[in-house]
């Protein structure tokens, strides 16, 4: 499926990055075309105009000047004299495909005008025949008893060969851009879908895990039921009572699927409140005092001797965090053992370190005893834990942007730390 989404990622992006490039190639070879064209407009006018200034100083049209503009410019050069052509005239009327015959014709109003205007007269049109466009400039001198025209034609080969250039490079330039962009695209969405992918790789394992878990409290539920039908007085109650203590395990797991599908979809929520944390600690070690006695382990408490500032905190979810560390604490402590809790403040933070005597943390299953249904030591599962009370830990501190971290004991086993932010 990710790969699907990946090509289809990488193709989308590129096609779209290709698009504006060549939509803004082509408004740049537009505006450049329009450019050349202008450019290319003005230059004829301006040689039009100097070559009909030239001719009102002198009269006479030697063959020189008409070789060196034939020589010095790309022009078409036609010449008639009493609408008859000159012999290079008619030679290059032979050869231009009837051009010069279709202008005359076509602006022979215009020339006429022109016959008529001074001594000296010129006009520039444009033309368009087979496809190709062209500039003309018609140039009228008047004599006493004759007329004589003089037809220069640009055919716009120059402008279109720069254009034609210019297209050519944009063309490889766009091709090159979408190939860089391709491979750009490819790596840039595959490391784009690398948390997405993480992230439903976690949900599948999550499901997978939580449908383990449920699993096993549902079917011993039924296999007791089932016994129960076989059964008799002592023996019927005892199954009743394996019912209804996985019952409540399957509770206990539901409410804790539910907090962390609150926490993933946003709707955990916190409603903080000033609270004496020293007071918190107190009444959650108390409240662990009676399990920890039927393994002889004795759990010390150290707060500050000073008065330190509430904490802004929703009491119920941060309590919440500190049972389910010393539910660890007590479960994993051998008997004899020993807790220890201790309270910190500053100006910056709120501290609660507790720590235990037991077997500790390997390093590389500090950072993921934070994962969900992840267990440091598969072998030493305790029924009642179900390797989520750490991961909801994690999610209420981070919801009060608080940290938690294990660390080693003092005391030899596990220590872990909550730190919650003071009140500015």
């Amino acid at each position: 499926m990710f790969r699907k989404v990946h090509i289809r990622l990488t193709l989308l992006f590129t096609a779209v990055c290709t698009l504006v490039i060549a939509v803004m190639s082509g408004l740049y070879l537009y505006i450049s075309r329009v450019s050349l064209r202008d450019s290319g407009y003005m230059s004829f006018r301006t040689d039009i105009a100097s070559f009909s200034a030239s001719l009102s100083d002198s009269r006479v049209i030697s063959q020189n000047r008409i070789n060196s503009v034939r020589n010095n410019y790309s022009y078409g050069f036609y010449i008639y004299d009493n609408d008859r052509p000159l012999q290079f005239t008619a030679d290059a009327a032979a050869s231009d495909g009837g051009l010069i015959d279709s202008i005359r014709q076509e602006f022979s109003a215009d020339i006429m005008k022109l016959r008529y205007t001074g001594s000296v007269s010129s006009e520039i049109v444009s033309f368009s025949r087979g496809g190709k466009n062209y500039y003309v400039g018609i140039i009228c001198l008047k004599g006493d008893n004759s007329f004589t025209e003089i037809y220069i034609t640009d055919s716009l080969d120059r402008e279109t060969k720069q254009f034609r250039s210019l297209l050519s490079k944009f063309i490889v330039i766009i091709l090159s851009a979408a190939a860089a962009l391709f491979i750009f695209s490819y790596f840039f969405t595959r490391r784009l879908l690398l948390p997405i992918k993480k992230t439903h790789e976690q949900q599948a394992h999550f499901i997978a895990a939580a449908s383990h878990e449920i699993r096993n409290p549902v079917n011993t539920i039924i296999s007791a039921l089932d016994a129960m039908d076989s059964s008799e007085g002592q023996q019927q109650k005892d199954f009743a009572d394996i019912a209804r203590k996985e019952g409540r395990r399957l509770t206990l797991l539901t409410e804790d699927l539910l907090t962390l599908a609150r926490s993933d979809n946003g709707s955990l929520t916190a409603r903080t409140a000033p609270t004496e944390l020293d007071t918190l600690l107190l009444d959650c070690c108390e409240a662990f005092t009676a399990p920890a006695r039927e393994k002889d382990i004795s759990i010390d408490i150290k707060l500050p001797d000073e008065n330190v500032p509430e904490a802004e905190v929703d009491a119920e979810r941060i309590k919440q965090v500190i049972s389910v560390i010393l539910s660890n604490a007590v479960s994993y402590t051998p008997r004899g053992g020993r807790i220890e809790a201790v309270y910190t403040a500053d100006r910056s933070w709120h501290r609660i370190r507790i720590s235990d005597s037991g077997s500790g943390i390997p390093d590389e299953d500090k950072e993921r005893i934070f994962d969900r249904f992840y267990r440091a030591d598969p072998s030493r599962e305790d029924r009642s834990h179900f390797g989520l009370g750490l991961a909801i830990a994690k999610e209420i501190t981070d919801l009060h942007n608080g940290t938690i971290t294990a660390e080693d004991s003092p005391l030899g086993g596990a220590s872990f730390v909550i730190s919650l932010p003071a009140k500015e």
